[in-house]
């Protein structure tokens, strides 16, 4: 399949620059560790308000979140360190946490290609440190936004920071309550045809959706029994609301209302201690506690008849994890076991009129016991090329009660082998090898329902997890004070997790299940190119394009097809200009169309969102204060999903009908205002 035009164009126009800026590039510090370090005056030209702005600039670098879903630490991580450590939370992301650090309280970032350095790669080639002036001071920064919706929502925003430090302590507090409006949901239309195309339904459908968080965090870091001692804790609420109406006007005049309540309170807390153990090795101990409530309530009413759904679930996750790393200038070796404890209890239940529908595994707690050892090696053969290589090895024990019981034991051995390559100052070269095992996600084991859908999906008990064996080769070009870097992936999958049928009760239910193997491959490009050398000063170019191929068998018809989920092309173009001069700095930003699509037992569904232009101007009247104007959605692109019902299985029924929902919420405007002090 060829790749798509704007991959093709934004590698063409790299190409045509790196002879230009070849010559430009900056000499950038580099110790024998393989640590590059950027000091605050390399980013100050782009005028940056925060640390998140500053890492966006690295040449080379992607920020990755890591899966903060996976349960345990290791592996869940995302590619960031903030004074040498990686963030204890597993709570907020790292673009969350970046934003809240001003950028002139930013001394420097460093860049990190190798576990020689002593820190904690969590398996990237590339590891970004920002690393904040020392210096006994109090600083902090105040944030108001306010968003105004075409359909009458609007969204407000009061966030603060605060930072203390006096030597070897230092106290972190941020508190943020806000609305939060789903700019993907709103006003549209939700009409039926039949299979030959006519129309059977047509309506006007409603579902504007948001939700109202409230959240406080705090860390505390000090010097205690010769190493560093760190304490973090957070408490999150979150209401999410939707409200529906489906005002249908062929065949017959009919109006139906619904409404989704979902109320999640999260609380973390945890603890961090490490010290250097003898003379050349550190250990690192962690423990972490995290809670999550959710309670949730699915409204309708159709032609006099109230369907109500109603789910609970309370999760906890309990770790600890202790780490040994000894780094050398040759060989460097990291070793640790963590142990996690995982426990979800969920019910729900569906009534039709006061009526109880049944639903399999409706009530539901599953709990699992988890271990795991780990050591990496790495070894700096010469100072352009490295090898790591390392493996874990994970082992544990799950256990399900209330409507169906289970017990089941796995094990698994995942090796990993990454070999990086410097051939000059201008390339870099990484080749990796590994096998990952995936986690059996808990809410699979249990039933849910979703009368806005009119769906429902059985828990599966039979669930195994997934595992694949990645190939992965990149390569960096610095251009300039900017980067290519292209990625060529390919997964070789065993037990895809997809779509089953499941049987209960004489009814046949939508499952997640194995459904065989299958593959994956991907082509990503990452392009950070500055147009000085083109001669538009302080003009820059990011590009972020992905495009995916995956293939499995389809239990139901027998035909290869992608996997559930999996988008065939994802991508973003942003282009700013920094004014330095006149204080001002301005952008746009397009994501291009995407599509993804879930192949159920008697239906397929796809959800497009189309492509998207947004912009927005800073103005910098000095260096505490920030005016952002924005303007999201320009385009007023609507999100579509096609529905493709069957009248029985999907493979053995023909095609009942086609229902496609097309929601617009319009081009919205907002303006943000921050103040940063002290320091």
């Amino acid at each position: 399949m060829p790749i798509r035009a704007p991959l093709r164009a934004a590698l063409l126009s790299a190409a045509a620059l790196s002879s230009v800026v070849q010559a430009q590039i900056p000499a950038i510090p580099e110790a024998a560790s393989g640590v590059s370090a950027f000091p605050r005056s390399y980013f100050a030209a782009s005028q940056p308000s925060s640390a998140f702005d500053m890492v966006t600039l690295l040449p080379g670098f992607r920020l990755q979140e890591g899966d903060t879903e996976l349960r345990g630490y290791g592996g869940s991580g995302g590619n960031i360190l903030i004074d040498g450590e990686r963030p204890a939370t597993k709570q907020e992301t790292l673009e969350a946490l970046l934003k809240r650090i001003p950028a002139r309280s930013v001394e420097r970032i460093e860049l990190i290609r190798s576990a020689a350095s002593g820190v904690d790669m969590q398996g990237y080639a590339l590891v970004a440190n920002v690393v904040r002036i020392r210096a006994d001071t109090l600083h902090g920064r105040t944030e108001g936004e306010y968003a105004r919706f075409r359909h009458g929502f609007d969204a407000p925003r009061l966030a603060g920071e605060l930072s203390y430090s006096e030597g070897s302590r230092q106290l972190d507090l941020s508190a943020a309550f806000y609305r939060e409006i789903d700019d993907e949901h709103g006003f549209g239309s939700r009409n039926r045809y039949a299979a030959d195309g006519t129309p059977i339904r047509i309506a006007d459908y409603g579902q504007p959706e948001g939700v109202r968080v409230g959240q406080l965090t705090g860390a505390y870091r000090q010097a205690l029994a010769g190493g560093t001692i760190r304490l973090n804790g957070l408490f999150k609420d979150s209401r999410m609301f939707a409200n529906i109406t489906n005002f249908i006007r062929f065949p017959e005049p009919e109006d139906i209302f619904g409404s989704e309540r979902d109320h999640t309170r999260a609380s973390e807390a945890g603890l961090q201690f490490e010290r250097q153990l003898f003379a050349s090795s550190t250990v690192e101990l962690l423990a972490i506690r995290r809670d999550t409530a959710i309670r949730a309530t699915d409204r309708s009413l159709e032609l006099d008849v109230e369907s109500v759904n109603r789910e609970r679930s309370d999760a906890s996750e309990t770790i600890l994890r202790g780490v040994i790393r000894r780094p050398g200038a040759a060989l460097s070796i990291e070793a640790g076991l963590e142990g996690a404890r995982n426990v979800l209890d969920s019910r729900s239940a569906l009534e039709e009129d006061g009526v109880a529908i049944p639903l399999p595994a409706a009530n539901v707690r599953v709990a699992e016991d988890r271990a795991e050892g780990f050591v990496t090696l790495t070894w700096q053969a010469v100072r352009h090329l490295s090898v790591e290589a390392g493996a874990r090895a994970e082992a544990s024990r799950l256990t399900q009660s209330g409507d169906s019981a289970l017990e089941k034991s796995l094990a698994f051995l995942k090796p990993r082998l990454l070999v990086t390559w410097a051939p000059d100052e201008a390339d870099e070269m990484h080749l990796l090898v590994e096998r990952e095992v995936g986690q059996l996600d808990f809410a699979d084991f249990a039933s849910s329902a979703s009368l806005t859908g009119g769906t429902v999906t059985a828990g599966n008990k039979d669930l195994e997890p997934d595992s694949l064996w990645r190939a992965e080769l990149s390569w960096q070009r610095r251009l300039g004070k900017g980067s290519l870097v292209l990625t060529a992936r390919h997964e070789a999958i065993r037990n895809v997790i997809d779509h089953i049928p499941v049987f209960a009760s004489g009814a046949i239910f939508d499952a997640v299940g194995n459904i065989g193997d299958g593959t994956r491959d991907e082509l990503q490009a990452d392009l950070n190119l500055p147009l000085e050398a083109a001669g538009l000063k302080g003009v820059l170019v990011q590009a972020n394009l992905l495009y995916r191929r995956s293939r499995v068998e389809d239990p139901a018809t027998g035909e290869r097809r992608a996997i559930s989920g999996d988008a065939d092309f994802e991508g973003r173009i942003a282009l700013t200009h920094d004014l330095p001069a006149q204080h001002l700095r301005w952008g746009l930003t397009y994501v291009a169309a995407s599509e993804e699509r879930e192949f159920k037992i008697d239906e397929i569904e796809a959800d497009r969102l189309s492509g998207r232009l947004e912009a927005f101007v800073e103005y910098k009247p000095d260096p505490n204060w920030t005016l952002r104007l924005f303007a999201k959605n320009l385009t007023d692109s609507p999100a579509v999903r096609t529905r493709q019902i069957y009248a029985g299985l999907r493979g053995t029924s023909p095609l009942d009908y086609v229902e496609k929902r097309v929601l617009r919420s319009g081009p919205y405007v907002g303006v943000t205002v921050q103040r940063s002090f002290g320091g």
